[in-house]
């Protein structure tokens, strides 16, 4: 009798789903509100109930940088696919279209042979372009061209190579990428939505994670991918560090492929499922990133710095998902097809005036910093008037004190200097603009005056570019009700809308149109002719075309 019970328990302890304890993944899953700020929680996954789904790492693709691309990460890929089965994680490869190599192996067959789940959600073996939380949001990239970043001719040699080798350069892959181990004694393999969402039932997963290519078409929307798990139930997180989008950084909104990748990612963590990192898993800090391999030619570095009329705070807040200020004035650059890529930076902050920026440490930490620029474009004024005591005085030595710390630390720019636009009824812009003038001529700097066409803009409608901010406070208690879906929250609750929507309610309240901060309309004056202004320097500087 006790043999036989030494016997049960001894193949009880080495049978699936012993008792014995896991030890759980600790995870910390990153997701974004709709205003894009970042959530992070907290979760601890069992091994036995999560698998790992590597998603289309090939052997080749018709994208040489996107091969380059995936051999950066794969070693890295390799050591969490390592870690987690050890863990007791199922690992499911899923190179589409390469079964062939696989058929007969114990790792496809155990795919092919799970047995049927009791429910199999409709369409899990078609693609899924999209899920109802993403039919609101603006797809962050454009991908239309297949998303393809190499250089034409190096793009048309790999071709070549490929066709030498009897491959079909649309489509050369054969099987997985051989740097990815495949334990035929645990892995699976399939690269069918219906026989993995079996497997996943069979043995009681409820968590997947997706790694690998491309984050933006395969990852998200193969039958296996982010969105049919995701709608299907299983909670499902994408792996941020391990995968790579196909995007090409001449195509909108222009920005690196690095950049592109992010947006999307970004998006991902907006509308689909939040995301990890590999070191969640490897536990040693450091997240992979690509090398400077494949980030094509250099982009121009340009950074804009001043207060609230640069940073463009409430177009932000109200809406996060669209192109701002600085993305337009970037979109803008690129419509000029002979210029070079830029990356644009706004370090713009309400309330900032010079002195604020250089003994608050902030320019340390922000303008210091940054990429080394080779345009700054600089816009103060309008608080330093009102804080800096007399102004007339210390704002031109506040002025040069910030050109000297500029010239210090991005000793390649071209530093432009910007009047300040019309910002209150009694246009008090022009003793400060005034004084900008002096300085720039006084410095030998080409002075970028925006005031004149901003003026021009606001004689087709004096309110058409500002937003309107009014405290709820002053609104008659009767009036209240019509302002309620666009109240901001706070000590002094405002109603804040970026167009004419509520003039004909309000527009006769006194101070209604008060607040003169642009609104998208008045950025994208300021972007169009900021862009028109660039443009020739760059020409002059850097050579039409000079990449």
């Amino acid at each position: 009798m006790k043999a036989a019970l030494a016997l049960a328990l001894a193949l009880l302890s080495t049978a699936p789903g012993a008792m014995a304890a896991e030890s759980p993944l600790a995870l910390k899953l990153q997701s974004r509100a709709p205003s894009g700020a970042v959530r992070i929680s907290s979760e601890k996954w069992l091994p036995s109930r999560t698998a790992i789904i590597v998603c289309d790492m090939w052997d080749l693709h018709h994208c040489k940088n996107a091969v380059i691309r995936e051999g950066e990460m794969a070693p890295r890929m390799n050591e969490v696919l390592e870690k987690a089965r050890a863990a007791g994680v199922l690992i499911i490869h899923a190179p589409s279209s390469c079964m062939a190599a696989y058929e007969g192996t114990p790792a496809r067959q155990r795919a092919k042979e799970a047995p049927t789940a009791a429910w199999v959600p409709d369409q899990i073996g078609e693609w899924c372009k999209q899920i109802p939380s993403e039919e609101t949001a603006i797809y962050p990239i454009d991908q239309s061209d297949g998303g393809e970043d190499d250089d034409p001719a190096e793009h048309a040699a790999w071709a070549k190579e490929l066709e030498a080798k009897g491959l079909n350069p649309r489509a050369p892959w054969t099987r997985q990428i051989d740097v990815l181990r495949i334990d035929q004694e645990k892995d699976a393999i399939s690269d069918s939505g219906v026989e993995i969402w079996n497997l996943l039932e069979s043995r009681g997963i409820d968590q997947v994670i997706l790694m690998g290519v491309h984050v933006n078409m395969c990852v998200s929307g193969r039958p296996f991918g982010l969105r049919q798990m995701e709608k299907n139930g299983k909670h499902v997180v994408l792996m941020r560090d391990l995968t790579d989008a196909m995007y090409n950084p001449k195509r909108w909104p222009f920005v690196s492929h690095r950049r592109g990748t992010e947006l999307y990612i970004e998006y991902v963590e907006r509308t689909i499922c939040p995301t990890i990192t590999s070191d969640q898993i490897l536990g040693d800090g450091q997240p992979f990133a690509f090398s400077n391999a494949t980030d094509g030619p250099r982009r121009l570095q340009i950074l804009l710095i001043g207060d609230s009329t640069t940073e463009a705070s409430i177009p932000k807040k109200l809406t996060p998902g669209e192109p701002q200020f600085e993305d337009f004035v970037r979109i803008a650059l690129a419509t000029e097809t002979d210029l070079p890529p830029t990356d644009v930076y706004n370090e713009g902050v309400s309330g900032e005036y010079i002195r604020r920026l250089i003994d608050s440490g902030r320019y340390d930490k922000a303008v210091a910093t940054k990429p080394k620029a080779d345009y700054i474009f600089i816009r103060y004024g309008l608080n330093d008037a009102s804080k800096r005591e007399n102004f007339a005085e210390n704002f031109p030595k506040d002025f040069r004190e910030l050109l000297g710390r500029l010239r210090q630390d991005h000793p390649d720019a071209v530093l432009i200097p910007m009047t300040a636009i019309p910002y209150s009824s009694v246009n008090n812009h022009a003793e400060i603009n005034a004084l900008i003038t002096r300085i720039a001529a006084e410095e030998k700097l080409t002075l970028f005056d925006i005031a004149p066409r901003y003026l021009a803009e606001l004689e087709k409608g004096p309110d058409m570019l500002n937003y309107r901010r009014y405290a709820l406070s002053k609104v008659p208690e009767a009036l209240r009700p019509l302002a309620t879906p666009y109240v901001q929250p706070g000590a002094d609750p405002q109603i804040v809308v970026l167009d004419n929507r509520l003039d004909a309610f309000f527009g006769h309240l006194p101070g209604w149109y008060g607040d003169r901060h642009p609104t998208h309309a008045g950025y994208n004056v300021i972007a169009s002719e900021t862009a028109k202004f660039l443009a020739p320097l760059i020409r002059q500087h850097h050579g039409a075309g000079a990449q």
